[in-house]
């Protein structure tokens, strides 16, 4: 199973192949937050320090969103993340 470690809380987490950032990040009281929970607001972006292959492919919309906001190219939102294998993510400041 897919191991998600939270650098900012200091966690790791063990979740299904697939499953959602956003569920994770709510099943298991994290410091990432959520607005809109649909890639528009930006609340929840991440830095992915390690694994940025093992997350869902970034769509057109969550892309252009980001380059709206000027994010880093280790950038994502959450709520448009999937789990596919082990991730390193903190909080982007």
């Amino acid at each position: 199973m897919p191991k998600v470690t939270i650098k900012t809380d200091n966690k790791t987490i063990e979740v299904a192949q697939g499953y959602a950032m956003i569920d994770l990040c709510e099943d298991h009281d994290t410091s990432i937050l959520f607005g809109c929970r649909d890639g528009a607001c930006g609340a929840c972006m991440i830095r992915v320090l390690e694994g940025a292959e093992n997350l869902s492919p970034i769509r057109d919309d969550e892309r252009d969103f980001l380059e709206t906001m000027a994010a880093e190219p280790n950038e994502r939102l959450a709520c448009q993340c999937k789990v596919l294998g082990d991730v390193k993510i903190e909080v982007s400041e």
